[in-house]
């Protein structure tokens, strides 16, 4: 009976399958260290979905060769030669037998009397055509420095008639050495072409070595006029007529034909007064403002006559235009 009483005061014991803890297993020693038996049964892993095949890459297209161009040049032409000529005389040099050799000599000699005969008759058809001849244009030689004599003085006479009613504004700073030594130019200007220089003074004061003592100070013309450097120069015509020259330096040559190109540009000078002063007997161009053929003729005849006529200033509306080979009259 006592050993009944004392069994039932004794806690339960844990079985295998009860989890206890730690220090109730301190008996295990260095053994304690064991995993745990786990309660719930594991949740089943879901089946990865399958990946889609991926479509294996199509074989790149080996890009296409187009077909050699197996049209030879005509034989013994300037393209035939000048395809075949450096084999023939590589040959010659590899295996300079008589025979390569001389045959090498005489078409190098075709080759050389094809561009003489070409030389000769590019010389005819230049003296024969003015448009062509560009002594017609401008001589060679010695007579250059004629042309450029009478063209000086022509540039002279249209620049001292624009002097009559037109002027010159200068914008400086009293400590602008640029200014100092573009004032002299403008003084020489004045002397040869009788201009008239107006000073004026963007802080005020006089320019150094007392040239143009009639200075003026600025009155916000510069602003409106966009002065963003000195020595700034202007072209003015009264009553309202400004054009710009330059902001910058510039050599008395440079400054006359500045001025000539603004009062040109301007409407003060007319064509004929303007091509006067350039060193040119005749201005011919091809790429002059006519208009240019649209097609182009596949008959060299009717092309050279397309050409001449736009050069002459007008194109034949009768001229008979082709540009498909296949469609020839």
């Amino acid at each position: 009976m006592l050993i009944a009483l004392l069994l039932a005061a004794q806690p339960p014991l844990a079985t295998a399958a009860e989890p206890t803890g730690f220090y109730q297993r301190r008996a295990e020693g260095w053994f304690w260290y064991q995993r745990q038996p786990q309660l719930t049964p594991p949740r089943p892993r879901e089946p990865e979905p399958e990946q889609a095949a991926t479509p294996a890459s199509p074989p790149p297209i080996a890009p296409s060769v187009s077909a050699p161009d197996l049209t030879e040049p005509a034989p013994l032409s300037a393209a035939w030669l000048r395809a075949h000529l450096e084999d023939y005389r590589l040959q010659a040099i590899d295996d300079p037998s008589p025979t390569r050799v001389a045959l090498y000599l005489y078409l190098q000699k075709l080759a050389l009397d094809k561009a003489s005969r070409f030389t000769e008759t590019f010389q005819r058809v230049v003296q024969s055509d003015p448009y062509l001849d560009e002594t017609t244009r401008r001589p060679v030689g010695n007579y250059a420095n004629l042309l450029n004599r009478v063209a000086g003085e022509q540039r002279d006479q249209v620049l001292q008639s624009l002097a009559r009613e037109a002027g010159i504004w200068l914008f400086y700073r009293s400590d602008c050495p640029y200014c100092a030594a573009q004032a002299p130019v403008l003084r020489l200007l004045t002397k040869r072409q009788g201009f008239t220089i107006q000073a004026i003074a963007l802080d005020g004061r006089p320019l150094s070595g007392g040239i143009f003592p009639d200075f003026r100070p600025d009155a916000g013309q510069a602003r409106r006029l966009g002065v963003i450097s000195t020595p700034a120069l202007f072209l003015v015509r009264p009553p309202d007529g400004i054009v710009p020259l330059a902001q910058g330096l510039l050599s008395l040559t440079d400054l006359e034909q500045r001025i000539l190109v603004a009062a040109h540009e301007a409407g003060w000078i007319d064509a004929d007064s303007f091509a006067r002063t350039r060193p040119l007997v005749a201005a011919l161009s091809l790429d002059s403002p006519g208009a240019l053929p649209a097609e182009v003729p596949e008959d060299p005849a009717a092309f050279l006559a397309v050409l001449r006529a736009h050069a002459r200033g007008a194109i034949p509306a009768a001229t008979p235009l082709h540009t498909d080979p296949l469609n020839l009259p």
